[in-house]
């Protein structure tokens, strides 16, 4: 994989990345001169794929993007179309229908630590208020997946416990405001992968037959479209 979707993606490459294509085929809108928001960027990866389609974005976390984010969009020359702020996704600071276009990965698991559901939910009415009227919500998070993987969270990573990871039909209940939905979930060995080679080879396999194989109940990453 090229260094453009190692910088846009970071950890599992090879099944994350499905999203970027399927946004792009299933969106309703001409990305180019849109107005996007990216909600907890951390190093800033889709503000940087939202920049080389043409849109002009905001990239946020809830304490500011990482310097890394400014040294990786300044590599690839973007930097002049994205702006950089600290943002509380349960409170955005802007008015209604404000972006084309919001974005977000694996963000919602951590706005709900400590099993707070309502604040995923606050999160996603404030990325609908802020989306102007047929504006579209991108979007790919972590899901609960199987119980081998919700064994391992809880035993081998730190903050496995806290996180709240979604189930499809919480999915499906949180965007119920939006006009229009679709998604789909793929992933499942390559979570297992302690380093970013590994986690490439179990993705082939994933992709070579696990997925095809594997309830989407257990996939653990959803992708999506939301309309608003």
């Amino acid at each position: 994989m090229n260094k453009l979707i190692k910088d846009i993606i970071e950890w599992d490459v090879r099944n994350w990345s499905k999203s970027l294509n399927y946004w792009l085929e299933e969106t309703s809108l001409e990305l180019t001169d849109r107005n996007a928001l990216e909600i907890g960027s951390r190093n800033g990866g889709l503000s940087l794929w939202l920049a080389k389609q043409g849109c002009k974005v905001t990239c946020s976390d809830v304490n500011g993007p990482s310097e890394k984010a400014r040294q990786i969009h300044q590599k690839h020359g973007i930097e002049h179309l994205v702006q950089y702020k600290g943002i509380d996704a349960t409170n955005i600071p802007y008015e209604n229908d404000v972006f084309d276009i919001v974005v977000f990965k694996s963000v919602l698991g951590g706005i709900g630590h400590n099993n707070n559901k309502d604040a995923q939910f606050k999160a996603i009415n404030e990325i609908y208020r802020v989306l102007k009227p047929g504006g579209e919500l991108f979007f790919a998070e972590n899901l609960v997946a199987s119980p081998f993987h919700s064994f391992l969270r809880k035993h081998f990573i730190s903050w496995g416990e806290n996180w709240r990871y979604l189930s499809i039909p919480e999915i499906e209940e949180f965007l119920n405001p939006f006009s229009h939905k679709h998604y789909f979930s793929t992933g499942f060995l390559a979570a297992l992968g302690r380093n970013e080679k590994q986690r490439d080879i179990l993705g082939k396999i994933d992709n070579l037959c696990i997925n095809k194989i594997t309830p989407s109940k257990w996939k653990y990453i959803v992708v999506g479209l939301a309309k608003k």
